[in-house]
């Protein structure tokens, strides 16, 4: 998606300061284009390793690089390793201050909350700042568990987002 997305932008002559583009990172897929697959055979498979990380950076330069605004861990979980890596914490803030993207994590399930304020207590070793600009998680009607989470994170001047 993040190749036809730039491909749509740049044919339509779409210049980065007219849009606002997000894309994540962390999951591979490996389902090869099929809809249907034998049982127990994944789609995507997560994976929050530095390795995984620096791969998929360089596809999202290559296909979306100027139009990049902010950059998100999709699907931070406890047992990710995106939250307790500092391997990956350092590699994270170097992509922000060399490329200039926004960093930003996603999380879902019923750990948001927690999750989220342990992504909320990283911080970028060089500058001391939080290590994410945003926030992504679940809150809707029917799911307001991270509800003070969210209000900690803006009160923090993270931004953020609900899906």
């Amino acid at each position: 998606s993040e190749e036809f997305v730039g491909e749509f932008l740049r044919a339509r002559g779409v210049r980065p300061d007219e849009v606002v583009v997000s894309s994540k990172w962390g999951y591979t897929y490996v389902a090869d284009g099929k809809v249907e697959l034998g049982e127990g055979e994944p789609h995507e498979v997560k994976d929050h390793s530095v390795r995984n990380f620096l791969k998929q950076v360089e596809e999202t330069a290559h296909h979306l690089g100027e139009y990049i605004t902010l950059y998100q861990v999709h699907s931070a979980t406890f047992d990710s390793g995106a939250l307790t890596d500092p391997a990956l914490h350092a590699a994270l803030a170097a992509t922000r201050a060399s490329r200039g993207w926004a960093l930003g994590v996603s999380v879902s399930g019923p750990s948001q909350p927690a999750v989220l304020r342990a992504a909320l207590r990283l911080r970028d070793d060089r500058t001391g700042a939080p290590l994410f600009d945003s926030v992504q998680c679940t809150f809707n009607v029917m799911e307001q568990a991270a509800g003070e989470a969210l209000k900690e994170a803006r009160e923090m001047g993270v931004d953020v987002v609900v899906k």
